[in-house]
């Protein structure tokens, strides 16, 4: 069958094609270049994966796309259709659940025939639960098996505009502190992650881990009611893609509220369920997004949303292995993301293989949205997994010797025979080294395909990097790639990390080597690289353990700070001499900048 999958609304929009048995998958970012393009129809990611695939409209056979919010306001395939004006016209349109699409895009993509399966995010569909309230789904139970997912669980909470009345999910708990609270910017829970090992228990042992989820009708939840100077203006805050129909009805509550209000004499209880939570009150007010950091104060705060993350994620995952009794774990939803929680699913849940889908944010929703419908829907055996994130386009060398002739200006060109060991040799001299190679990486994380790659051996090396090329924040760890048969030789992680979707300490004999990619509590996110995954990656490892002694380098994803990862050649060449990287590998060929008089 050939299968297009869409997610059409919010954030991370993009497209992915099955045809036949192969998978061409990009985010709309990747081409319009604008990071995240929210609520932006991915018209470019549609005909991108057409293209590839050799595919026609009239090749489509099904059309998956997934809801978020409620369907009867705003259906996806309502979306669909009008900015398709025609396009596809009498093929099959399936809209199925946000979580269902995530689970899909995890487990059929694994190398399990079956296994538990969780997806945890901020929101997902709107849907009633079993009591006909109307909730915003935040975290989902499932069991795979064969081709088949099966429904466990499913955790909703009712939510107003941006404030969840009673209780959260664990992931919009995470974002609410990192964007009301610290200021982090949208979609920048990574931060969050990394400025948490600077801070300290101050703010638990305040306000411990039972203030902040529990379970009730067995259902983990977490607490709502956090209070800081400047709350009611994030929480009151109208969202700007809110239909018409939906601000209109907002009004209406707030009048009817009020009404209820002075009727009562603003006593909560006569219309709101009482909270099963105490209020958190975080004295001091929301950082300004220009203070410096880390402050110890606000490193604390994200310190303690991480551990509170860790822990409801560690519950839930010994539910989830209790209720299948598997060994495996698929993971998806943003807070997959989550490289610490990820490695606590084998240390303390006992998981024994663990699987994290690379695009596990809502990049990898049309993803799950083709395989769901390939086995959910059509029924079809399994019949591929995820061994290489790799599904953009490869460019040939007609279009990358266009780039090259559009900046010939501005760079010299060679064409070494041993690519990997001419890069290797630069990188080993403290040289920063774009890498493009084959087709991009799908999802958020470079791995080799569209990578920048560094000395970790040099004490500087993180500071030139940040300074030089991403122009980010100095405290912001970096991560490292390594030969996957070195990692247990270096790092405190027996388990597989081919996506960098987990967080391992660095042995303490070896940090002294590698100064660049330890974080300040010991640790590093990996991946591990086999010649199988990317064969010229694995190779550029190989020679830069020949000429180091060292099997690993920091790699960094290839853009500037704010830009999605690049995509074409020619975006390519535009990053390296808009920033400090020295040399350029660009398939066949290595770049370096036109000395100017």
């Amino acid at each position: 069958m050939n299968i297009l999958g869409v997610k059409v609304t919010s954030h991370d929009t993009g497209a992915a094609v099955l045809a036949g048995a192969r998978i061409v998958a990009i985010a709309e970012e990747r081409l319009n270049r604008v990071k995240h393009s929210k609520n932006m129809f991915p018209r470019l990611a549609i005909d991108y994966c057409l293209k590839e695939a050799g595919l026609a409209d009239g090749d489509i056979d099904m059309i998956v796309l997934d809801q978020v919010g409620y369907r009867n306001e705003v259906p996806s395939d309502r979306i669909f259709m009008e900015n398709m004006k025609g396009r596809f016209a009498g093929v099959p349109i399936h809209i199925i659940n946000h979580h269902d699409a995530h689970a899909a895009s995890a487990f059929f993509a694994s190398p399990f025939e079956e296994s538990a399966v969780m997806v945890a995010d901020g929101s997902g569909e709107k849907r009633k639960n079993y009591l006909g309230v109307i909730g915003t789904e935040t975290e989902t139970l499932y069991r795979g098996s064969g081709n088949k997912l099966i429904e466990i669980q499913k955790t909703i909470h009712q939510r107003r505009r941006r404030a969840f009345r009673h209780s959260m999910g664990i992931g919009k708990l995470y974002t609410f502190i990192c964007e009301a609270y610290l200021s982090l910017g949208a979609y920048n829970e990574g931060k969050m992650m990394g400025l948490a090992p600077y801070g300290d228990d101050r703010v638990l042992r305040e306000f411990p881990l039972e203030r902040w989820f529990a379970e009730v009708d067995g259902h983990l939840i977490c607490n709502a009611n956090i209070t800081f100077p400047g709350a009611e203006k994030y929480l009151e805050g109208r969202k700007v893609d809110s239909p018409f129909s939906a601000r209109i009805k907002e009004r209406l509550e707030d009048v009817a509220f009020a009404i209820i209000s002075f009727v009562s004499g603003g006593r909560k209880e006569f219309f709101e369920r009482p909270s099963h939570f105490t209020e958190i009150n975080l004295r001091q007010p929301a950082r300004g997004a220009k203070d410096p950091l880390p402050d110890p104060y606000y490193a604390s705060v994200a310190y303690a949303a991480q551990k509170v993350l860790e822990e409801v994620m560690v519950r839930l995952g010994k539910r989830l292995r209790a209720v299948t009794g598997s060994d495996n774990l698929c993971l998806a939803g943003g807070v997959g993301l989550n490289i610490d929680a990820n490695r606590r699913f084998l240390e303390d849940v006992e998981f024994k293989h663990l699987f994290v889908q690379p695009a596990a944010s809502d990049t990898g929703i049309a993803l799950g949205c083709v395989l769901y419908g390939a086995h959910m829907i059509a029924g079809l055996p399994r019949f591929w997994r995820m061994s290489n994130v790799a599904l953009g386009r490869p460019y040939g060398e007609v279009e990358i010797e266009a780039a090259l002739k559009a900046y010939a200006d501005k760079i010299v060109v060679t064409r070494p025979t041993d690519i990997a060991e001419v890069a290797a040799t630069h990188v080993a001299n403290s040289k920063i080294v774009g890498w493009f190679s084959g087709g991009a990486e799908y999802g958020p994380r470079a791995l080799g395909h569209r990578s920048i790659l560094c000395d970790a051996r040099n004490p500087e090396m993180a500071n030139i990097a940040n300074k030089k090329v991403k122009f980010r924040e100095p405290w912001r760890p970096f991560a490292a790639s390594v030969l996957a048969e070195r990692q247990s030789a270096w790092f405190a992680l027996e388990h597989p990390s081919p996506f960098m979707l987990l967080a391992a300490q660095v042995l303490p004999e070896k940090r002294s080597q590698v100064p660049s990619i330890v974080h300040v509590d010991g640790s590093c996110r990996i991946q591990s690289v086999t010649q199988e995954s990317n064969e010229r990656y694995y190779r550029f490892l190989q020679a830069f353990e020949r000429q180091t002694s060292v099997p690993l380098v920091l790699n960094t994803s290839f853009n500037l700070a704010g830009e999605p990862i690049v995509e074409t050649p020619a975006e390519a060449i535009r990053c390296f001499l808009a920033s400090g990287m020295e040399y350029l590998v660009l398939e066949n060929c290595i770049l370096e900048k036109r000395p100017t008089a």
